[in-house]
This record gives C-alpha cells, sequence and structure tokens, in this order.
C-alpha cells in the first residue's frame, strides 16, 4: 500500500518526478510543516514517497541550490534558518514580515546625516537635484545575524524633525508615521549581485556570495517619502510573484 506522500506523486506524468517531489518538499517548508533547523535525510525521502536516491538527491540539491536547504559538513541537510518567502503582491516591510514569522528584528544606525541629493536620489525623491536630504545607514540584523545593508534617502523637507534616536527606538516608517507621514505604497526593483569586499564585511559573508539588490521608492499618499537601496543576504530571504 502506498503512502499518503507517495500519492502525492505521479510517474504517469511529463514532469520529471524529482521535480514533483522537490514541489512537494518545498510545500512542506514553506507551509512550515518542516520548520527552521528540520534535519532531513535521503533515506527518509526515500522511505516517504516511494523513491530513488537519484531522484530524491537531485531534488534535495536542487532545494539546496535555491536557498531551502543547507548541508552542514558531517551534521546532515537541514531547512534553512531564518528563510522568509516574500511574496511581491502587495507592500510590505522586513520587520513586520519578520515579526509575522516569529523571528526578532534588529535595525542598528550605522550613520545619520544630510546630504546633497545627487541625480539618482533626487529624481527617485520628485526633488530638485542638490535639495537636502537625510542619509540613514542602516545594519538589520535577525538573531544578531546580519541579513540586509540598507541605506535610505529622505527628503528633509517632509521631515524635519526626524532623528536617529528616533528611528533606533521605533523603526523609520513607525517614526514617519508619527512625524505626519505614513507610507503606505511603494515601487521596487530587485537584481541579482555578488557582494563586494566591504558590503559582504557588514554582512558577515564572504566576498562575491550572491544577495539582492533592492531599490526602494516609498510613498505617502503621492509624495516620495523615501528613497533605499538595500543589499539583501541571498540566503535570508525568497521572492515569489502571484500571478492570476
Amino acid at each position: 500500500m502506498k503512502s499518503a506522500e507517495a500519492n502525492e506523486l505521479n510517474k504517469g506524468l511529463p514532469i520529471p518526478l524529482y521535480f514533483q517531489l522537490k514541489g512537494s518538499l518545498l510545500k512542506r517548508i514553506t507551509q512550515r510543516q518542516w520548520s527552521p533547523g528540520y534535519k532531513i535525510t535521503e533515506s527518509q525521502i526515500c522511505e516517504m514517497f516511494n523513491v530513488s536516491r537519484i531522484t530524491t538527491r537531485k531534488a534535495l540539491q536542487d532545494l539546496q541550490d535555491e536557498g531551502y536547504l543547507e548541508k552542514r559538513q558531517g551534521v546532515g541537510t537541514f531547512v534553512r534558518t531564518n528563510l522568509l518567502e516574500q511574496k511581491l503582491c502587495k507592500f510590505y516591510s522586513f520587520s513586520e514580515e519578520l515579526r509575522k514569522s516569529g523571528m526578532t528584528e534588529r535595525a542598528e544606525v550605522l550613520d545619520f546625516c544630510t546630504i546633497a541629493s545627487d541625480e539618482t536620489t533626487a529624481s527617485s525623491l520628485s526633488i530638485e537635484k542638490g535639495q537636502s536630504a537625510f542619509c540613514i545607514r542602516r545594519i538589520r540584523s535577525v538573531n544578531a545575524k546580519p541579513y540586509a545593508y540598507e541605506v535610505s534617502y529622505i527628503p528633509i523637507q517632509l521631515a524635519p524633525k526626524l532623528t536617529p534616536e528616533m528611528i533606533s527606538s521605533q523603526g523609520l516608517y513607525a517614526s514617519l508615521a508619527q512625524l505626519g507621514v505614513p507610507v503606505d505604497s511603494a515601487e521596487e526593483k530587485l537584481r541579482a549581485i555578488n557582494l563586494d569586499g566591504k558590503t559582504a564585511e557588514l554582512l558577515q559573508v564572504h566576498p562575491n556570495e550572491a544577495a539582492m539588490l533592492l531599490t526602494r521608492t516609498a510613498f505617502s499618499g503621492n509624495k516620495a517619502a523615501e528613497y533605499c537601496v538595500s543589499t539583501v543576504r541571498g540566503d535570508f530571504f525568497s521572492y515569489s510573484v502571484e500571478l492570476k
């Protein structure tokens, strides 16, 4: 008699069996049936799904390559800790999404200064080139492990009373809301990069490791409230897009 897990796979379909298996495993990870740190063995998967070791290895390797699993030398394969899937179908904030996932985040302000906006910053914030803006550099961490280096630019005229103390104690968006500038929407672009030495050091990883570069313009109503450039470690987040 086939197990319930084996019934999830259909050898009669033109879809490769390892790909079906990968989908079943991924579902268990993203739906938190297998929580971060859960150990997975080849023999366990072979027995559960009634598949060969070759099929199992291919599915597990794909999930490892995509950042869902991590192999610890001499210990085994585990669901990656702190992996967060972010759906790109609605406005979100890192802090809020981490809180919903039961993770505790800390954002450390490295620098808070005033700059004359360059062409890119001015265009993104819909202000004149050279107009003053706050420049806020932060490291975001979960469980004392840094996952993102973030540089935010805020038009000074929009929130002149903004301070680093406010941001450190309650976060940037909460601080802006307190000053009458609630952020309610954003435009965001993503691209894959390899980390340079300086950023890799800040994120406590090796140079040239994979990461995501996010550029975001956040709005309060119809006014640009923030232009942000974030470098996010590739092993902390995955992004998905809902297509209808």
